[in-house]
């Protein structure tokens, strides 16, 4: 270990920073000393992450050593900031890596993670429930957590990581959160897949050390050497391309997982950055000639066996093609839906843009699956990558701000 030098730390910070402004980001955060300097002792590939890997490559010995200096330099500074222990830090890894927010802000639990959680699917949003549903989904989850529904989501989302067998690959699309990259409509794409195609696209192998990996070949690809996704990969939640190690995927369920990091590994890190076209995940994943059509009929919404992706038009789009434009929408009902763009976070890709009649919110640059069509109603049922656990209903007739591939 080299010895604890503050500069040193220092200088290591403003390389993240050129190095996250390099790879696109429009802003980066600016850490407290204490943070960059346990980032540093860790993050070999300035990437401002701790992944797994790196994590492993540095003892619980030498890391506590680090930590005593630190809270030395720091008692000198009159800095009294709590330094993580390396059991801590370890825990921040089970969505693959550890970044600043693990190391500022502890995230809430809300789970016995010791209990078996069932799978759940199609659950209403919280935005359709009744007070009734809210306090029975509070039930099932036995906690003395303030029953806020605000905190529903996130009870989800934690239930999503560790349900049944979410840490197995087994043929089955489970429950899963979209991680840091880019990968929505990949993570749409595999919503639909059965358990018939993914024993078509993947198979578990071992080679002679007893060593377990995958051998994937999606569908469009037949005759070409196959992807191979290796089991320590999956375990350590990260790839390595080139020289570079690419953290930040889907977290709870593992064939998702497998899927992100095969199509990546097969189609290039340009997702990462610019996201993935939905036409060509369909075309690749399911081997059909998908289209993308701008103008969404009951047609095209009953159309069978075929994955349907949905996603709000531009703005520039509305304003010419449609002539809509921001502000409140009216329905025939009475109802009215919100269009917008919000400014409370102008950097990051998910700004809300259009609120539901029932409070739910649709995000822009991003893909939705299309789980089916009430054509009695006239609702469309959607889930969302970003939590996919969760039904969201959207009017018909808000389907005039939406393309559609398949």
């Amino acid at each position: 270990m080299t010895e604890f030098n503050p500069a040193k730390i220092e200088k290591y910070a403003i390389r993240v920073q050129k190095n996250q402004f390099k790879q696109g980001a429009d802003s980066v955060p600016v850490n407290d000393f204490t943070t960059n300097a346990i980032l540093s002792f860790f993050d070999k590939n300035k990437d401002g992450n701790i992944s797994v890997n790196e994590f492993k490559n540095v003892s619980k010995e030498s890391y506590s050593l680090f930590s005593k200096q630190l809270k030395e330099y720091n008692s000198s500074q009159k800095n009294n900031q709590h330094i993580h222990s390396y059991d801590e830090l370890q825990a921040f890894l089970d969505d693959g890596y550890a970044d600043y927010k693990d190391l500022s802000f502890k995230a809430n639990e809300y789970l016995d993670k010791e209990k078996l959680w069932t799978e759940k699917k199609g659950q209403k949003a919280v935005a359709d429930m009744t007070e009734k549903e809210i306090l029975a989904e509070f039930d099932t989850y036995e906690t003395d957590k303030n029953r806020n529904p605000n905190i529903i989501n996130s009870i989800r989302k934690e239930r999503n990581n560790f349900d049944e067998n979410s840490d197995i690959v087994d043929w089955h699309i489970g429950t899963y959160n979209q991680g840091m990259l880019q990968t929505c409509t990949i993570l749409a794409a595999a919503e639909a897949l059965s358990e018939d195609n993914l024993r078509n696209i993947y198979t578990k192998k071992q080679d002679k050390n007893g060593n377990v990996y995958y051998e994937v070949n999606f569908p469009s690809d037949r005759g070409r050497k196959p992807v191979k996704v290796k089991q320590e990969e999956i375990n350590n939640m990260s790839i390595k391309k080139g020289r570079k190690e690419i953290v930040g995927f889907s977290t709870g369920d593992k064939d998702v997982l497998l899927l992100e990091m095969a199509y990546i590994k097969r189609y290039g890190t340009n997702i990462l950055k610019n996201g993935e076209n939905a036409v060509n995940i369909i075309s690749r994943m399911y081997n059909k000639n998908a289209n993308f059509y701008s103008n969404i009929t009951e047609e095209l919404l009953n159309k069978q066996d075929i994955p349907k992706i949905i996603s709000l038009l531009d703005l520039q789009t509305l304003r010419t093609e449609k002539n809509i434009t921001k502000g409140e929408i009216e329905l025939s009902s009475g109802k009215k839906a919100k269009l917008y763009m919000s400014n409370e976070n102008p950097t990051n890709i998910d700004n809300e843009i259009l609120k539901l009649p029932s409070g739910s919110i649709i995000y822009k640059n991003h893909a939705y699956i299309v789980k089916g069509y009430n054509p009695k109603t006239q609702e469309v049922t959607v889930s969302s990558s970003h939590e996919n656990s969760t039904d969201i209903i959207i009017p018909f007739e808000l389907m005039k701000l939406f393309g559609i591939s398949l």
